[in-house]
This record gives structure tokens, C-alpha cells and sequence, in this order.
């Protein structure tokens, strides 16, 4: 679901469960306390909040970040790059996809809350090249 947006606050106000995208916010935030959040849109399909840099950026995606939070329709998706051990015995069938982690609800972030702190703590963020240690 794509959602233009002026900024970020006007991006979760659009999104369908505002409340579960702060959630997400909150969790990806006080993970990487040190990185900023900013808002990604490639101007056609696809926009997000984003943190880190693109290690394999294409045309019009130069800009997202390692970690691209959406809303869709009927979750909060986390996209992912890098190398990341495989999340799938940890997370019902439904919830993982190839590049991503579907959060439907608050209930789902309660009940996997040990489990997606776990998975944003093995994420390998990948900082813009003037900002690497």
C-alpha cells in the first residue's frame, strides 16, 4: 500500500493501525538509539520509514534505509536487508516473508515482543558511508 506522505508524522496519521506503527517505531527506535528515523518515498510505489543506508540500492531506492517500516492494508511490515539469521522458526509462517517481518497486530507484537527485539538486535545496520566506524 503506498502512502505519500510530507514527513513522518504525516505518514503514520495515513496509516490504517497508527497505533501499531508507533509501536514498531518505539521498538525499532529504542533499539538503535543512536540512529535517525527518517521518511523514504520513492515517489511512485513504495514509501516508509527508514534507518540505516541501502547496502544495495537501485533506481529509486537509493534512499531507503537497512530497516524499511510500511504501513500495508493489514499489517506493519518490516523490511529488511543484510545478512540476518533465518527468523522463520521463530515467528508463525504467516508473519515472515523473504525480505520481511509482518506485524498484523498489538496482540501479535505482546506475544512475539522477546522475539522482534531479538530479531531488530541481529539486523546489521548499515550506516552511510561518511557516518562508519
Amino acid at each position: 500500500m503506498y502512502n505519500a506522505a510530507e514527513n513522518i508524522e504525516e505518514y503514520i496519521a495515513q496509516a490504517q493501525d497508527s497505533q501499531l506503527l508507533r509501536q514498531v517505531l518505539h521498538m525499532v527506535h529504542s533499539t538503535f538509539p543512536e540512529e535517525e528515523l527518517r521518511y523514504f518515498d520513492n515517489g511512485k510505489t513504495f514509501s516508509a520509514i527508514a534507518l540505516g543506508q541501502n547496502p544495495y540500492p537501485s533506481p529509486g531506492y537509493e534512499e531507503a534505509g537497512t530497516i524499511n517500516i510500511a504501513s500495508q492494508k493489514n499489517y506493519v511490515a518490516v523490511y529488511f536487508y543484510g545478512e540476518n539469521i533465518s527468523w522463520k522458526n521463530n515467528f508463525p509462517k504467516s508473519a515472515m516473508g523473504k525480505g520481511c517481518l509482518r506485524i498484523k497486530n498489538s496482540k501479535f507484537m505482546e506475544k512475539y515482543e522477546v522475539e522482534i527485539r531479538k530479531f531488530f538486535q541481529n539486523v546489521k545496520l548499515h550506516k552511510p558511508h561518511g557516518k562508519r566506524n
